[in-house]
Formats: structure tokens, C-alpha cells, sequence
């Protein structure tokens, strides 16, 4: 397991395919915020549409670009009138056995066609921290050649009743995130935080020893000794990279852990402590209240899993 893979299933992350967009304009459609633990995408299928954000240059979108909202912002989906085309008609939408159709083109060609969806993950999650407010790649890219099949597959599963249709969709939403996450990635010059600490090959040997061993009592030396450079050095490098310190950057990883224990888990409180490196139980609660806002035990209550 790489530790991209290990962030991905700290951050308990699902997909959800949810709507299939045959849209002609001119139409805006404005997309409230999303709630805490929900990012926001768009696929554009085919056609042209542009994403406006309050304060924020609006992007264009064409046929083949992934558009996606690590924290889920309020935005509009603005399109405009085809030239030729009838003027558009009411709104309706169906169930088609596999997602809900939304349609205001009848029987006429749309001028946008959309998957539009969510992806669900737990509170805090490191990785969607260090992601920026907008995520965008296409897949008519060659440079992601895997992406264009697996939208293909969507699109086709999400038109066709088949059986089965509902749960390969939410599937092949899940695969999405890591898919668009993995194009992106190739596509940046240069990344901070823990994704360019990861990018480096001797400090990422040191995030990868923090996820994969939470509970060794780790210091500074230990880590840049995984690094293979000499303390000051590992220091120096990873400042490069990140604004957080390195045992800042531990802390959170623990308390990620310990927060998907307790969720999924029915170990008490003290041995999640245990198991994310604190021998003190007193420690471990303030720790996970200073970044949660909550004490551990009801964090546990609140998420209703156990």
C-alpha cells in the first residue's frame, strides 16, 4: 500500500453517482453548499458550461472535463442558449432504475450533458485539507488514458437499466476520486503540504513510516533517520514543503486514525489512545478536542455508527 492508498482510506472515502444532466439554456443552476463531509463533481459529458464562484474567475467547461469541489463550495453551473436550438422548457426528472434523469430539453438534443455527484468523507480528513478549493483534469487528456474508460463506463451504466446498475455506478464514483486525484497530481508542476512531502521520495519514506506505525513514539531523529538525512537537513527539507511541523503533521494523522477507530470500532477509548501512540487517555482526548472541537466520546455518539 503507497501512502496516497493510506490516505485515501483514512479519509473513508465513498463515491455517489447522482444525477444525469441533459440541460439546454440559457439556465442557471445554483448549488447551495455542500454539507460538511461532502465534495461536489461535475462530468462533462458533452457540451460547454461555465462553474462561476463568488469571487473567483469563472471557468469553462468543455466536453471531457472533471470538475470537482474537495469541500463541496456553493457555485452555479451558468449555460448558455444553443443558437439555434428551441428555447428551454420546464424542468422534469425521472428515475431510470440506475440514477435520476434531470432534463429540461425534452425531446430535443440537450446542450449539456452531465454526471453530477458526490464524494463522502470523514471529518477532518488530512487528505481533502491539503487539497485546493478546486480540483480539475480532463480525460480527454492523453496524459490520463485510464480516465476516458472508466467515464465511458459511468456514462453507459448510468443510461442503461441494467441490472446491478445502481451499485456499479457508486463504484465506479469511488474509483473517480482516486482516478481524477492520480491526473491531477501528474499535472502539478509543483505541490505543498503533505502531498509534496509525499512527491519527494526520501521525506515521503517518512510520512509513510508515520501512517503505516502511529504508535511508535516517534521524535525528530527517528523521522529523518526514515528520511535518511541528518536532523537539521530532514528539518530544512521538509519547511521546503510544509507549513506544518512534523510532529504537527503526526498528530494529525493520529487523531485521523483514532477518529476512524471510534466510528468503526468498538475499542474503548483507551486503547484507541493506545493505538495512535498516546499512553495517556487524558492526552489523547485533549488532542482530539483541539482538532475535532468535540471530546472523543461524543464524537463517537454524534456519528452514530456504534
Amino acid at each position: 500500500m503507497d501512502a496516497l492508498d493510506k490516505l485515501i482510506q483514512l479519509a473513508n472515502l465513498s463515491g455517489a453517482l447522482d444525477l444525469r444532466c441533459l440541460l439546454s439554456g440559457p439556465l442557471e443552476l445554483d448549488h447551495a453548499p455542500a454539507p460538511a463531509g461532502e465534495a461536489v463533481y461535475h462530468v462533462v459529458l458533452d457540451g460547454e458550461c461555465t462553474v462561476l464562484r463568488r469571487g473567483q474567475t469563472p471557468l469553462e467547461l468543455k466536453a471531457g472535463d472533471i470538475f470537482f469541489l474537495p469541500r463541496g463550495d456553493a457555485h452555479v453551473l451558468s449555460i448558455r442558449a444553443c443558437e439555434s436550438g428551441p428555447a428551454a422548457g420546464a424542468m422534469q426528472a425521472r428515475d431510470n432504475g440506475a440514477v435520476t434523469v434531470r432534463s429540461n430539453c425534452g425531446e430535443v438534443a440537450p446542450g449539456v450533458d452531465l454526471l453530477c455527484g458526490r464524494f463522502l468523507y470523514a471529518p477532518r480528513a488530512l487528505l481533502i485539507d491539503v487539497l485546493p478549493d478546486v480540483v480539475y483534469v480532463s480525460f480527454s487528456n492523453a496524459s490520463a488514458p485510464y480516465l476516458a474508460p472508466l467515464v465511458q463506463t459511468m456514462r453507459r451504466e448510468a443510461e442503461d437499466s441494467q441490472l446491478g446498475a445502481p451499485s456499479i455506478v457508486t463504484a465506479l464514483s469511488t474509483a473517480l476520486f482516486t482516478m481524477v486525484l492520480r491526473a491531477w497530481l501528474a499535472g502539478q508542476p509543483s505541490l505543498a503540504g503533505v502531498l509534496g512531502l509525499l512527491a519527494n521520495r526520501r521525506l515521503g519514506a517518512s510520512i509513510i513510516a508515520m501512517l503505516e506505525r502511529p504508535a511508535e513514539p516517534w521524535t525528530l531523529e527517528m523521522l529523518a533517520k526514515e528520511a535518511a538525512m541528518s536532523r537539521a537537513t530532514f528539518m530544512r527539507a521538509f519547511s521546503a514543503h510544509s507549513d506544518s511541523s512534523p510532529l504537527a503533521l503526526l498528530s494529525h494523522v493520529r487523531m485521523q486514525l483514532a477518529s476512524t477507530m471510534l466510528t468503526h470500532t468498538k475499542k474503548s477509548i483507551a486503547d484507541v489512545a493506545a493505538e495512535v501512540g498516546y499512553q495517556s487517555e487524558a492526552a489523547f482526548s485533549k488532542r482530539f478536542k483541539e482538532l475535532y472541537g468535540i471530546a472523543p466520546g461524543k464524537f463517537r455518539t454524534e456519528n452514530g455508527l456504534m
